[in-house]
């Protein structure tokens, strides 16, 4: 084997019309296989038009004929592969970064040079799941990451991938997550920008929700916008609500949150540098943080939110980046609508001022804009909530959001009745009279799952009853919607089997 491992050889591309969901994957034929001496799971080194990155590959005698390469479509697609182009391909040699891996799983200390070849060769794709998976685990599970460390992983993330520059003052909200609904930032930002101050927000995907931020704005938007495509809406808006992984912002990110979504979990040293990396990436000079606490939050003690919040601090600190935490106890979701088409409903609602505004989430949005504004020095202190509700209030904010939906390439004219949902639909009556002490967040996120959320963007859960709220035995409680009955009917077999609201 190691002797055809510098060994070059080329094969042209056949294009596969399958997506995998694991995109670094190509098929030869099992007579080019015996040629060059290569087997199934073995690593491949692949160059095209001045790129290079690495995939595995699989073994054929019948879907590729010799000569050829089959390139699934995900990889096409990522790197623009044309079919019929050749490719220059040699066995992939082990990256030295295994040995950085290595390293961390013994408990000790990893350098700044050290962390940096291991980001590149995971921007690179030099290193798979399984081998990140062990880095992840080793690194940040237990504490094992030192401030310092969590540092250097921090700016490591950020100078791997794509830096935008926006001015001197470039504001910033972030919610670590965790509470259904919550989609404070579709509210903020347009608060916040038609105020004057530069807010250039890229958002993840779900991670442990039923909807992430960029989730929901898809709904009415496009936000898988190129660094482009965000520098014009910023220019012409103030602003932009975008999806970070669509372009290489830390990119590496996208990597380790594919990780700790199969795992469904996220250890606290991991979300902070998955959110500060970004930051640093998009040249955010002032940020307000909001981190809520609650039973079934990501964050359910006091304990870890110091953690958490001196994580912050220290890195921001690091960055030269004011920054603001925001620490807010919950017992259940904020707003009415969980899942992507009932969120961006809310939003609307709240932008739009409607009656049936979610008054909790217009509460939460406008404190947290208006304490931006006063980081920011718009504001004289004590005085950002009243400028935020008033450009709410008068429309101003409304006008902004139509702005960034149009130059972001959606509909300026959509409003929040004409979202559709689901037309599959179950109502979850209580089975006895009381008030709701809480609502299980991580249960009902569960529902949302099931359901088909964030995928299915009208997929999803609306809450007839919140919080604090009385309800009389045999009223509807909440009401999923989902796409067909086949989903319908698991979400409803297992709310039967799992509390989502306390009563008493």
């Amino acid at each position: 084997m190691e002797k055809n491992r510098d060994k070059k050889f080329f094969l042209k591309v056949k294009y596969l019309d399958i997506t995998t969901g694991y995109p670094w994957i190509v098929i030869i034929n099992e007579e080019d296989g015996k040629k060059f001496g290569i087997r199934p799971g073995d690593e491949l080194s692949i160059n095209w038009q001045g790129k290079q990155t690495e995939i595995k590959v699989d073994i054929t005698n019948s879907f590729v004929d010799k000569g050829e390469i089959g390139v699934f479509k995900d990889i096409i697609e990522k790197y623009q592969i044309k079919e019929g182009e050749s490719l220059e391909l040699a066995l992939a040699r082990e990256p030295e970064s295994l040995k950085i891996i290595h390293k961390k799983l013994q408990g000790k200390k990893l350098s700044y040079a050290e962390i940096l070849e291991l980001i590149s060769d995971a921007v690179s794709y030099k290193l798979d799941d399984l081998q990140l998976a062990f880095f992840v685990a080793s690194a940040f599970f237990d504490n094992n990451f030192s401030k310092k460390e969590i540092y250097y992983l921090t700016k490591a993330m950020a100078e791997t991938g794509e830096q935008l520059k926006f001015g001197n003052t470039v504001a910033d909200k972030h919610s670590i997550g965790g509470i259904p609904g919550n989609r404070v930032t579709p509210i903020v930002v347009p608060i916040v920008a038609s105020c004057g101050i530069i807010i250039p927000k890229t958002s993840s995907r779900a991670i442990t929700s039923a909807a992430g931020t960029a989730d929901t704005m898809e709904v009415l938007a496009p936000v898988n916008l190129t660094p482009e495509q965000i520098k014009k809406t910023v220019k012409e808006t103030n602003a932009c609500l975008s999806w970070g992984g669509a372009f290489k912002l830390a990119p590496a990110d996208d990597r380790f949150v594919k990780i700790t979504h199969q795992l469904r979990t996220e250890p606290y040293s991991k979300m902070v540098v998955s959110i500060m990396a970004k930051k640093v990436a998009c040249g955010i000079t002032h940020l307000i943080i909001d981190i809520p606490i609650g039973p079934t939050a990501k964050i359910i003690n006091d304990k870890d939110e110091k953690l958490v919040k001196d994580l912050f601090i220290s890195i921001a600190k690091k960055f030269g980046i004011k920054i603001k935490i925001i620490i807010s106890k919950t017992k259940g979701p904020i707003g009415r609508g969980i899942g992507p088409v009932l969120e961006a409903r809310d939003v609307m609602r709240v932008l739009e001022q409607k009656e049936n505004r979610p008054l909790d989430l217009e509460k939460k949005s406008i404190q947290l804009a208006g304490m931006l504004l006063e980081l920011v020095g718009k504001a004289k202190k004590g005085k950002g909530k009243e400028l935020a509700y008033e450009n709410l209030k008068n429309g101003q904010a409304l006008a902004k959001m139509k702005e960034i939906i149009k130059v972001q390439g959606g509909n300026p004219e959509i409003n929040s009745e004409a979202l559709a949902l689901g037309k599959a639909v179950y109502e979850l009556k209580s089975k006895k009279g009381g008030f709701i002490n809480s609502i299980h967040n991580k249960n009902l996120t569960e529902i949302c799952y099931l359901l088909g959320a964030p995928q299915t963007k009208e997929a999803g859960i609306y809450l007839n009853k919140t919080v604090g709220e009385k309800v009389k035995k045999g009223e509807t409680l909440c009401s999923f919607y989902t796409a067909g009955k086949q989903r319908l009917d698991l979400a409803r077999h297992t709310a039967e089997k799992i509390e989502i609201f306390n009563i008493s």
